[in-house]
């Protein structure tokens, strides 16, 4: 048994080092495969703006004899590169935890980002700045979010299909949040841009607090900094699930169909058989039968080298018990004798090794004395 034993225990060993090297083989593909997803990226950006600017020198020389450069006609301003859709890459590259709290840090971190779907946000940068539009959905993790009306783009796809329009991501940092609020001294309600939000814990006696926001929205919530003024966040949309015949609804789930007994097992051997691999190396548990045939076989083994034992010749007994008494005894200790002896002879052979090199006495140099 001790030999099925270590054989699974090598088996499993091997199974782990074979995993931990295609993993680590899969991250070294997966870096290269990013890589060269950002350095295309990078290539086609830099394309596009070397295109608009001849564009823009033909357009001033040419004026109405430039070449037609409607958006998405031959598929001009349109982009391929999936990685600028989609700044991970499937989950691909992650950019640094630092740059990432740094485009959330207004909208109080990306733990407890501030932002939901369906906020109005106004745009700070880019061609769409001072443009409000709402928020479609939320990457937390990557620090952007993806707006329904504006910052758009044409995209081909991988086949050369025909163009269509696709909402690009845009950085936390780049928009702002947008609500009403009165104004105490004119009594005025009116749009206000929002530059900081700080997160409350959560309290479900708040006023903005509802059974549905607290099972499947965001529990805390989100307070103006300077000002103290809650902002209300959007009605959660409450995901409505619907039974299919393939489903098991709750009262199936909690009927009891399995009775099973503690003199039986759970299912015929033959099917348990089928889902362990009774042929596995990594197999651990193993019937009556097998384990007294295998302890057989050692008793067998164990009695030939008794046997063999027995048929020692005297000399060999005779050193198997000195072995024996050497192991009780110990490790050897000097005697005072012994040492005396040992410094009688260094003694000795100091003397043979003076006279042989023509000096009485070897004396160590005096450090000089101030």
């Amino acid at each position: 048994m001790q030999k099925l034993v270590k054989r699974t225990a090598q088996a499993q060993r091997q199974a782990t080092r074979r995993a931990r090297q295609q993993m680590e083989q899969d991250n070294i593909d997966n870096r290269m495969r990013n890589r060269q997803a950002l350095r295309s990226a990078v290539y086609e950006i830099r394309q596009n703006l070397k295109d608009a600017r001849q564009a823009r020198r033909e357009d001033w020389e040419m004026g109405p004899l430039a070449p037609k450069r409607d958006l998405g006609f031959n598929n001009y301003g349109a982009f391929k590169e999936t990685v600028r859709q989609d700044w991970t890459n499937y989950g691909l590259h992650q950019a640094r935890p630092q740059i990432i709290e740094h485009r959330c840090a207004w909208a109080g971190g990306v733990r407890q980002l501030n932002l939901a779907p369906q906020d109005r946000v106004v745009i700070m940068d880019g061609p769409d700045k001072g443009k409000i539009d709402r928020i479609k959905d939320v990457q937390a993790e990557n620090g952007t979010v993806t707006l329904e009306n504006r910052h758009r783009a044409l995209s081909v796809g991988m086949f050369d299909n025909p163009a269509r329009s696709q909402a690009m991501p845009i950085s936390v940092g780049s928009i702002r949040l947008v609500y009403p609020l009165r104004n105490p001294e004119t009594g005025v309600t009116k749009d206000v841009i929002i530059s900081q939000l700080k997160a409350v814990p959560p309290n479900m006696q708040s006023s903005n607090m509802s059974l549905d926001r607290w099972q499947y929205g965001k529990k805390w919530d989100r307070l103006v900094a300077g000002l103290n003024v809650v902002i209300p966040w959007p009605e959660v949309q409450v995901p409505e699930f619907e039974a299919t015949k393939a489903d098991t609804v709750r009262e199936q789930a909690e009927e009891r169909t399995f009775y099973y007994g503690l003199l039986s097992p759970p299912m015929p051997d033959q099917v348990l058989d089928e889902l362990r691999n009774k042929y596995s190396r990594f197999r651990t548990r193993h019937e009556p039968w097998y384990i007294q045939q295998k302890e057989m076989e050692e008793a067998g083994k164990k009695g030939r080298l008794e046997a063999i034992e027995s048929m020692q010749t005297p000399l060999e007994e005779f050193h198997e018990r000195q072995r024996e008494l050497r192991d009780t005894q110990g490790e050897p200790e000097l005697s005072e004798e012994m040492l005396e002896k040992i410094g009688e002879y260094m003694a000795k052979k100091k003397d043979a090794a003076l006279h042989q090199a023509g000096v009485s006495e070897v004396s160590s140099p005096q450090a000089p004395v101030n």
